[in-house]
């Protein structure tokens, strides 16, 4: 039987890797001829809903909360990091889509709600924009969230997991059926790559080394450090058309972060051009969702300095020839829609 309405949970005003994919499957449900509706809530009851500019290609409505029903012939999509609202539907069914693995195991943990209170100060003068208009917000999130318990599953509840990592810890401790469900990278970014691709490989590029300095900023600077020839460019205030560019004039984007899900910035830098390098962390460490050359990828990372600068001096050196290592890469990314679709429809049912 076809579901009738599908409902997919997803904090409002918050614009990241995770609430894009939101919007995404909601997008591609509707896409492949579901109903789906897109569900905003907060964490503060002052809160103005609206739609992010950068989602208003993927919808135009959305509702809240009070206006879903829980109805047998209807679905639920929770992110992990929203697990407490199943316990509001016992007839509907519910999905549990693993955008993330580490978010739900660590950041719904006393030890890290400690952490995050005892260093709430120093985040608040070094994230000052986001907090003086999310300071409570962010102490709400802090305090609802709950580290799903694969023990007391309830019947109603079926998984679907964005990356090989979230599936391969989800199957080994769920009874219920376990299904893979990878979003593409935004259409937007999509969309610049169909126009860039004929000038891309004769692009000329520079040596500056891309990261993200909210997942590996302390160790890029120890490699900074250690070889200060190198120069190592921050991805960090930039609008799409922005990162764009950057990608597409770099030889080399590297990534020593958690990587909790497949991770988009990766996914990104590779479509345009960029050569990569990772650490052996959460999803980094399966091939599905980081599909590059072992020699690319440094599980002892911080006592691996001395090699990681030798293979980014290979790759500066040698881009041509040592790009071609990652075209496996690209071609799961471009895979990723068509492959996304297919599940939808497989799977959400």
């Amino acid at each position: 039987m076809r579901l009738k309405t599908i409902y997919v949970y997803c904090p409002n005003d918050i614009v990241t890797g995770g609430t894009d994919a939101l919007h995404q499957i909601v997008y591609y449900l509707n896409s492949a001829g579901f109903n789906a509706k897109m569900v905003y809530f907060a964490f503060s009851n002052k809160h103005q809903y609206t739609i992010p500019e950068a989602y208003t290609n993927y919808i135009s409505s959305f509702i809240l909360n009070e206006d879903v029903s829980d109805d047998p012939n209807s679905a639920i999509i929770l992110p992990e990091s929203a697990v407490h609202w199943q316990k509001k539907f016992r007839k509907a069914k519910v999905f549990i889509w693993w955008l993330s693995v580490d978010n739900n195991t660590n950041r719904s943990s006393f030890f890290w709600k400690l952490f995050f209170f005892a260093t709430l100060p120093a985040r608040v003068v070094v994230n000052w924009d986001y907090y003086k208009k999310r300071f409570g917000e962010a102490v709400v999130k802090t305090l609802q969230a709950r580290t799903y318990s694969f023990k007391k599953e309830l019947n109603n509840v079926e998984h679907i997991c964005a990356s090989h990592y979230a599936y391969d810890f989800v199957s080994k401790r769920s009874s219920k059926k376990v299904s893979l469900c990878i979003e593409p990278i935004s259409k937007y970014f999509l969309e610049k790559y169909n126009e860039s691709k004929p000038s891309l490989e004769s692009q000329e590029r520079n040596n500056a080394i891309l990261y993200n300095p909210r997942k590996s900023g302390s160790f890029v600077q120890q490699l900074a450090a250690f070889a200060p020839d190198l120069t190592f460019e921050p991805l960090a205030g930039l609008t799409q058309n922005q990162l764009i560019e950057k990608y597409k004039h770099a030889k080399l984007y590297v990534d020593f972060g958690p990587f909790p899900g497949a991770e988009r910035i990766p996914k990104e830098a590779v479509l345009f051009g960029c050569s990569i390098i990772t650490g052996r962390r959460g999803a980094s460490n399966f091939y599905g969702d980081v599909p590059i050359p072992d020699e690319y990828k440094f599980a002892d990372y911080q006592n691996q300095k001395e090699q990681i600068v030798q293979k980014i001096r290979e790759i500066l050196a040698d881009y041509n020839e040592q790009n071609n290592n990652f075209d496996a890469y690209r071609n799961t990314v471009l895979n990723l829609e068509e492959n996304f679709i297919k599940s939808l429809k497989e799977n959400i049912q």
